[in-house]
């Protein structure tokens, strides 16, 4: 469970471990933190040359091989989907697609690699669109995991989502059925475990002719089967996109950033608020308009005072603080689309993702806006495989690595740290020796505990990946 500890520590990082693959061995596609022992399990083809056969790899604490297991060929049209590890569980999903119906199957296997169960038939789901993905989540804790789909059924019916939970002594398959009509919802961010292995789902609800949604927050409790919800309303302005963060006892804390115009998706001020467990229902609402220095950084003075917001900005992360306070950490995102004629006279349109400036706001206990800070950047491509940043939370700091283009550094990984009173360190290059071939993989940054976390990249030159585990301060 991340939370920000704050203290007086000047920042550092230490690689305390690193496992370096050469192009002999093939890439990892998964990496999985094992909690039980402080291991890594990775998933990957079994050579680089053939992707027939997918193969487990097990880890130490200091990311020396265990062991290796194979798990399934997908010659069959057998696909991979999802690796999961809970308490001494392992866990690999896989989907099987007949025309619009899917099977989805599970490989369990204990910390040992011994297979404890094959092809285990775990869900099907009918007249499901291929764009639909099947999501996988923890508990803040990790003691659950869930595997979910949200389905559409035939009018008249209430939609819901198919489920797969697994916790210590749990592997419960199941239906949620929302308490909404067919079309009415439509589930925005995947559905969570709790600490206590109940389900939370955020939804977008549409009512009449309306293209404006009502979002509620819902909390599923399986062994009751029963359904609660409360809706996210707050008077006088409109959410854009909200996020929740479940707290222990069955509580979550709501953050959003809202419009003052309606439909529109331009940021005027945030929103935190409270969930509570007892009763479920919305309370310690604080709606904030942004401060005019943070609407002057992105906007004319001509554009404020028409009442327009900050365009593109989206919210990425709620991390909680000790204190009861929090952090709420956004993007501006957009995408830019051109059209153009070659030599020979086709014609082709070409997208480019644009990812800028992170937006850092500190919140206290009740809501209200403590500071804020932006990290500048600017980041686009074709591709936006490296683009973004990877986040990591330790006690005292809070680090961003993106990669990006200075001049007299070059291209680089970056690292930026942020510490309790919002000082934010200067960008520093922390790969040594990186080159414009290398690749970082931003989205394998991945939270390992308080304390460590784990960044992911190759080395254009030789054809090395690397895993570096890092310890955070």
């Amino acid at each position: 469970m991340l939370v920000l500890l704050w203290g007086g520590v000047l920042w550092s990082q230490t690689i305390v471990a690193e496992l370096t693959l050469d192009k002999r061995q093939p890439r990892p596609l998964r990496a999985e933190y094992v909690q039980a022992d402080g291991g890594l399990l990775t998933l990957s083809y079994k050579s680089p040359t053939s992707i027939r056969t997918f193969t487990l790899h097990k880890y130490d604490v200091d990311l020396r091989h265990e062991w290796s297991q194979d798990l399934f060929d997908q010659t069959s049209g057998e696909e991979l989907l999802h690796l999961a590890v809970v308490e001494h569980q392992i866990w690999a999903f896989t989907q099987l697609t007949e025309g619009q119906k899917r099977y989805i199957y599970g490989y369990k296997l204990d910390l040992q690699g011994r297979f404890l169960l094959r092809q285990k038939l775990l869900l099907t789901a009918e007249s499901i669109a291929r764009s639909v993905r099947v999501e996988l989540t923890y508990a803040p804790n990790r003691k659950y995991a869930c595997l979910s789909l949200a389905l559409r059924v035939p009018a008249d019916s209430s939609d819901r989502i198919r489920f797969f939970l697994i916790g210590p002594d749990t592997a419960l398959a199941g239906d949620w059925v929302l308490p909404f009509k067919e079309r009415e919802i439509e589930v925005r961010r995947a559905i969570q475990p709790s600490h206590e292995g109940h389900l939370f789902a955020l939804g977008a609800v549409r009512s009449g002719e309306s293209p404006y949604p009502q979002y509620y927050l819902l909390r599923y409790i399986p062994d009751a089967g029963v359904t609660l919800s409360v809706p996210l309303e707050v008077e006088g302005v409109y959410l854009i996109e909200p996020m929740f963060r479940i707290e222990k006892g069955g509580g979550a804390r709501i953050a959003a950033f809202y419009s003052l115009r309606r439909g529109s998706a331009q940021v005027q001020g945030l929103v935190f608020a409270r969930v509570e467990s007892s009763g479920f229902f919305l309370s310690n609402v604080q709606k904030t308009p942004l401060p005019p220095e943070v609407l002057q950084r992105f906007l004319s003075e001509r554009q404020i005072a028409r009442g327009r917001g900050i365009p593109d900005l989206y919210l990425d992360h709620l991390i909680p603080r000790s204190n009861g306070g929090a952090l709420l950490i956004g993007e501006q995102f957009y995408i830019t689309t051109t059209t153009f004629r070659d030599f020979y006279g086709f014609w082709y349109t070409q997208e480019t993702y644009h990812y800028d400036d992170i937006v850092i706001f500190s919140v206290d206990s009740l809501g209200n806006l403590e500071w804020f800070r932006v990290i500048s950047k600017s980041q686009m491509g074709t591709s936006d495989a490296e683009l973004s940043y990877g986040l990591l939370v330790g006690g005292e700091r809070v680090y961003f690595f993106y990669r990006g283009y200075t001049r007299g550094v070059g291209s680089q990984v970056f690292v930026v740290t942020l510490n309790e009173r919002g000082e934010l360190a200067a960008p520093h290059p922390f790969i040594p020796g990186f080159r414009s071939t290398d690749v970082f993989y931003r989205k394998l940054t991945r939270q390992l505990t308080n304390t460590e976390g784990l960044i992911a990249y190759t080395r254009g030159r030789t054809g090395q990946f690397v895993l570096a585990k890092l310890e955070l301060e």
